[in-house]
């Protein structure tokens, strides 16, 4: 189940929000992320959401999460936003289900009578003329596929409320014994929660029908004789060849999303304890890593539960899958960064989102590494943001606080030491650039160039700046230390960083070449000559800024400014994605220097 469309009006610090959520060309959801200071309507949007879900699972479950004919979200004229009469929230569903809501300042009636008006909207009339608010929904008319679409998809709810009682606490190790679930199979009553405020207990316990059922029933075993001796019978024994079966298949997915949160590449297994003491361990290369799941830190825990949650919910629908790319719904996030430690939120979240290319994420966050690392790994293309309260669709760069404030986090004394670890653990030479499509380019440059033997002599890293690059030279010029690194490092930086060619020891900082004879005066797109930026503007004019050719007077002399044309701040990744999907040798050619240059370098430090 999907949702396709959101429109509201005139709710909270929202006065129009109205778009349709994006989907890949394949039909699978983008990721949807909602930003915006507090009080600009996030979670509100999300409150809108979860009514709508809540509505559905009421017309066949008795045990839903709100009693029959209630509902999660408050309704009153105190959400209506101020100087305006009424609010309208309309939720559109893949198979066109519908969800509507009111609210108006008085009765239908009085509020025609006394305003002399109503909105023009088709849905007005749904409002008895006697009442001020109404929910309204066609789940009814199509009951059958409405049914099978709540069983057989994940529909799930984080609030921000959310918590885990910490490992320390004595507490837990009285309450969260884990115990076999106690699944009823009743019509009417559900299994499965749409809220998720602390679920560790379930899916400890969700994790313990899972080993024991892989063992009970899974085991793949099968007869082999055995001779005993020459002249003896043989005697048949059993041989085990793995386990094979769906709770096995669940248990690999398990794992998988337990090596990303715990960043290791390690051999993961889960192990329990005896009858005494039903305790879920993970096992690490066949050693006790984590004797109890529970004492994992607080943001692991967080972001386990996250995951664990989506894949027992998927599992408890009955539904046959094979891979964590098979697990479909929507999952609502309400400040997903909560609690979460900085390389959580950059690298573990995002890695994990990728994972369930089928599940329709929509997120509130106030992280800008999260987005970042969201970027990193689906691309710009892959998500979207949503800026609240009205509803406009930004880029990770729109916002330059976004990577300013990554820029701080890099420039923190942690950065430097992680660079200097990646130089003393690194077997090849390093070359760092100021960004991420600074490597892509260089990457397709080789590719088109036949310079890939020269290129892969070294590893690109990305320094997120040449404010970056300046701090790692800083920290490796010193003669001793730079003389001693056990590699070559080469820091290249864009022409327009007004920095001079410099070499320490091993340290070398480059700057690219400067073509006048190019359009484009700022950063690497200073190699693409005017026929390439050209052909690039053609295919989509909104790549390149054009300022026109102008006159100016300066202390009483005329000045001609000439034409200028800069690379769009909010379209260099689709560009750079456009070049380096179609770019050629006569595109690229102004990259040949860097290769000679990378050249020159490995011969001089091999003599």
């Amino acid at each position: 189940m999907y949702l396709k469309k959101v429109n509201l009006e005139h709710i909270g610090p929202i006065d129009r929000f109205n778009f349709e959520l994006p989907f890949h060309e394949n039909g699978n959801p983008k990721p949807i992320i909602l930003v915006g200071e507090n009080g600009t309507g996030k979670s509100i949007l999300l409150s809108f959401i979860v009514n709508s879900l809540i509505s559905a699972k009421q017309l066949f479950f008795e045990n839903a999460e709100v009693e029959n004919n209630k509902v999660y979200k408050i309704r009153s004229s105190d959400y209506i936003k101020s100087g305006q009469e009424y609010y309208f929230a309309k939720l559109i569903f893949e198979r066109d289900f519908q969800y509507i809501e009111w609210q108006l300042s008085r009765t239908k009636k009085a509020f025609e009578e006394n305003l002399i008006y109503c909105p023009n909207n088709e849905d007005w009339n749904k409002i008895p003329d006697l009442e001020s608010n109404v929910i309204w929904a066609n789940f009814n008319e199509q009951r059958e596929n409405l049914q099978e679409i709540l069983s057989k998809n994940c529909l799930l709810y984080f609030p921000p409320n959310r918590f885990e009682e910490p490992a320390w606490l004595n507490l837990s190790n009285l309450r969260l014994k884990p115990e076999y679930s106690n699944i009823e199979n009743i019509t009417g009553l559900s299994n499965r929660s749409i809220f998720n405020y602390a679920p560790l207990k379930s899916n400890q316990n969700w994790l313990l029908d899972i080993l024991l059922d892989r063992e009970l029933y899974e085991k793949n075993l099968a007869l082999m004789p055995q001779l005993n001796n020459v002249n003896e019978p043989k005697v048949p024994i059993n041989a085990f060849f793995g386990h094979k079966g769906q709770c096995s298949t669940i248990y690999n997915l398990i794992l998988e999303v337990l090596k990303i949160v715990m960043q290791t590449e390690a051999n993961l297994t889960l192990g329990f304890g005896n009858r005494l003491s039903r305790k879920v361990s993970i096992i690490r290369n066949g050693k006790q890593w984590i004797p109890n799941i529970f004492q994992m830190s607080t943001g692991q825990t967080l972001v386990l539960n996250l995951f664990l949650t989506i894949l027992r919910d998927f599992d408890l629908s009955n539904t046959y899958f094979e891979s964590l790319s098979d697990v479909r719904g929507i999952v609502l996030i309400d400040e997903i960064d909560l609690h979460l430690h900085s390389n959580l939120q950059y690298q573990v979240l995002p890695t994990l989102i990728k994972l369930f290319p089928k599940v329709q994420f929509i997120i509130t966050s106030h992280s800008p590494l999260f987005i970042l690392g969201l970027k990193q790994k689906l691309t710009e293309e892959g998500f979207s943001i949503y800026e609240m309260p009205n509803g406009q669709k930004i880029s990770t760069e729109t916002f330059r606080e976004f990577e300013e404030a990554y820029t701080y986090f890099k420039a923190t004394n942690s950065y430097i030491k992680d660079i200097q670890k990646e130089i003393y653990t690194s077997h090849k030479p390093l070359i760092y650039v100021e960004g991420d499509y600074d490597i892509r380019y260089l990457e397709k440059a080789a590719d088109v160039l036949q310079k890939k033997n020269v290129l892969s002599n070294f590893l690109l890293k990305n320094a997120n700046g040449y404010g970056n690059l300046d701090k790692i030279w800083n920290s490796l010029k010193t003669a001793c230390l730079a003389e001693i690194l056990p590699q070559i490092i080469i820091l290249f930086y864009d022409c327009d960083t007004n920095k001079q060619n410099e070499n320490r020891g091993k340290v070398f900082k480059k700057v690219i070449e400067f073509h006048p004879d190019t359009p484009i005066e700022i950063g690497i797109e200073n190699l693409f000559s005017l026929k390439t930026i050209e052909k690039a503007q053609a295919y989509n004019s909104a790549f390149i800024d054009f300022t026109q050719e102008t006159r100016k007077t300066v202390r009483g002399k005329e000045v001609i400014v000439p034409e200028k044309k800069e690379v769009n701040r909010d379209e260099k990744g689709k560009l750079c994605t456009w070049l380096c999907d179609t770019g050629t040798q006569e595109d690229f050619v102004n990259f040949e220097f860097i290769f000679n240059y990378l050249e020159q370098v490995l011969i001089n430090n091999q003599e």
